[in-house]
């Protein structure tokens, strides 16, 4: 399933920590209700956006994994 979003972070070739690094830094210069897609290749990444999501006002939307990498849909409360 493809969702609308408003910002799109490519970080696959980022190593963890950065890609969770990079969104709190998006996210947090995001209106309200807008929606971050976020795509990585590091299984690492997994825990730490959900960590991420779960301390702060953000929403996570949808995960998965596809021909992209893992794949993110973050929307900011």
């Amino acid at each position: 399933m493809s969702h609308h979003y408003d910002v799109l972070l490519d970080v696959r070739h980022e190593d963890s920590p950065i890609p969770t690094i990079r969104a709190k830094e998006v996210l947090d210069g995001l209106a309200m209700g807008e929606i971050l897609k976020v795509i990585t290749s590091k299984e690492s990444t997994i825990k730490n956006i959900r960590t991420l999501v779960a301390n702060n006002p953000f929403q996570l939307i949808e995960h998965s994994k596809n021909d992209e990498g893992f794949v993110f849909f973050i929307q900011k409360q």
